[in-house]
Parts: C-alpha cells; sequence; structure tokens
C-alpha cells in the first residue's frame, strides 16, 4: 500500500510540476518579447522608423530604416522583406535563402543578388540624397596642387579621364582631341571651379534638396549600386566611415544591435553566411526617452 501511495505522489508531483512548466512558458513569452522592446527601442534614433531583423546562419542583426531621409527606397526593401514584391516562388520572400555574397573584412558586407539563386532583382530606381545638405557643393573637386578630392576616391589617371574628362568633355560638347587642344583654357577653368557636387552630377548622380542629409558612417546600411539610379534591392552594411560613398549611395538605415557579429561575418568566406529572412520587426510600445541623434545626420531639423 506504501509503494502504491509512493507511485501516485510521484506520479502528481510530476503532474503539478508539467503544468508549472507549461504555466510559465505561457507567462514568459510575452515578457521575453518585451525584453527584446526594452534592449531596442532606447537605442532607436526615432521609436515610429521601422526595423528590420536579418537573420542569418551565423546570428541576428537589427537595423533601424529611415523613411524620411529615403522614403522610396525603404519602401521598397520593406516591400521585398515582407513579400509584397518579387516573392521567392518557395513560399518566402525576396531575401530569403540569399547569403552575404560580398564581404571585406572588418569594412563592408553586402547582400540581396537573387540572380545568384537564380531569381530575378527588381527594377532599378533613383538616388534618394541631398548632395548639398551634406556640403559637397563647398568641397572643390581639386586642391591647389591639382590632386582629385579624397571623396572622390580616384585611384589614378585613367580613371580620372573616366569619371571627370569625359563627362566634362561630354558637357561641353567636345569630340575629339582637336577640339579639346584648343580648348584647354575653358576646360582648365571648368576644373578648377568645380565642385564635388557638379562633378557627380556630370556623372549623371541627381539630387534632392528637400530631403534630411545622412553622410554613409560606421554601421550605415546603404542601397548598393553600379551607378546614378542603379538602386534594386542589394544592401551594403558599412563598418567603418566611408566618405568616398558620400553623395554616391543613398543611407537608409543604421544597425542597432549586432554590430559585432556584422563584423564577424565581414571576416567569413564570401556567400557562406546565408541568411534565412529580413523581416520588419514589431516591438512593444513603451516608454522611451529619445536618444541623441547619432552621426552621420546633418540635417536634424527634419529628423522624424
Amino acid at each position: 500500500m506504501t509503494n502504491i501511495r509512493n507511485t501516485i505522489h510521484r506520479a502528481s508531483l510530476q503532474v503539478y510540476v508539467l503544468a508549472v512548466a507549461l504555466l510559465s512558458v505561457l507567462l514568459v513569452s510575452p515578457s521575453v518579447a518585451q525584453t527584446l522592446s526594452e534592449q531596442l527601442l532606447p537605442l532607436l534614433e526615432n521609436p515610429g522608423n521601422p526595423l528590420l531583423e536579418i537573420s542569418s546562419s551565423e546570428g541576428d542583426l537589427y537595423i533601424e530604416l529611415f523613411p524620411n531621409a529615403a522614403p522610396q527606397s525603404v519602401r521598397r526593401v520593406l516591400d521585398l522583406a515582407t513579400g509584397t514584391l518579387m516573392p521567392n516562388g518557395n513560399g518566402g520572400n525576396y531575401y530569403d535563402g540569399l547569403t552575404f555574397h560580398r564581404v571585406v573584412p572588418g569594412s563592408f558586407l553586402q547582400t540581396g543578388a537573387a540572380e545568384r539563386a537564380g531569381r530575378e532583382r527588381p527594377r532599378t530606381m533613383a538616388d534618394e540624397i541631398n548632395a548639398r545638405g551634406l556640403g559637397l557643393e563647398q568641397q572643390k573637386l581639386l586642391d591647389n596642387t591639382g590632386r582629385p578630392h579624397a571623396w572622390m576616391n580616384i585611384a589614378d589617371t585613367a580613371d580620372f579621364q573616366d569619371r571627370v574628362l569625359v563627362p566634362l568633355y561630354r558637357n561641353m560638347n567636345i569630340r575629339n582631341r582637336e577640339q579639346a587642344d584648343t580648348q584647354q583654357e575653358r576646360i582648365t577653368d571648368r576644373l578648377r571651379n568645380m565642385n564635388i557636387m557638379q562633378a557627380h552630377e556630370l556623372l549623371g548622380y541627381r539630387y534632392n534638396a528637400a530631403l534630411p542629409s545622412r553622410r554613409p558612417v560606421a554601421g550605415s546600411v546603404l542601397m548598393a549600386n553600379k551607378g546614378p539610379g542603379t538602386n534594386d534591392a542589394e544592401l551594403l552594411i558599412s563598418l567603418i566611415d566611408t566618405p568616398w560613398l558620400t553623395a554616391t549611395h543613398t543611407v537608409i538605415g543604421r544597425i542597432v544591435a549586432g554590430g559585432s557579429l556584422a563584423n564577424s561575418i565581414s571576416r567569413q568566406p564570401e556567400s557562406s553566411v546565408r541568411i534565412y529572412h529580413i523581416r520588419p520587426v514589431e516591438i512593444l510600445p513603451t516608454d522611451v526617452v529619445q536618444q541623441p541623434v547619432p552621426e552621420g545626420v546633418i540635417n536634424e531639423s527634419n529628423q522624424p
């Protein structure tokens, strides 16, 4: 009889422990979500900005998006991340299953090249940059010695010819060497007085002075491109300040959590880190003290 009572007691205890465990799960789950909110909300520049989770085989990154600074670009990324635009055909969304296909250790990581997974990219779209707000009209193309400004990132003489002289000659309607020789004085004068903004405009970049201005500083998320007006879906996460990308790459957000992980991913072999998904994160509202505006924001009065 004693053994029977002990067996019943142990069984009852096991049922009780199981019930407590289940109740704990039900009670803890909301607090876990709340903990995520408590961790991420104070890190946001604006609690109303969209938040993205990049879930990868190495861990999760969290990105705050800037819809006021780049409204169309942010809308594009959100549409791709939610499947509103170009779902991958396997029940997932555009970024699902892609990789960080380009990495530079300690400097960059890049994702969004759907053709590597046998899929198409979305159509290209315009840049969203305020060059005047970044002060590019005040930066001379050449210094007193004739050396190009460091932000132009000119590699050599051939690069200078392709990115500065050819567009300038086209603008001046100079079609051959003979015409260039006869207009050397005008060419020299144009180069001497040209600023970086004008040089980029000759290349085809177009700017919007109504947008807030953001510099590509460490932690920035930018639209990768192949020249003016070629943004599509590819994201570039910069781990260092990149002034040479100023006014040529649209800044759409910044890392708010996972910076060390991003640095680690940048040191892995290219395409070895897989992206499970990129999704908007809905975090629970709470009272948040507004954080100081971080470095990289120029036109603070226009910020959300």
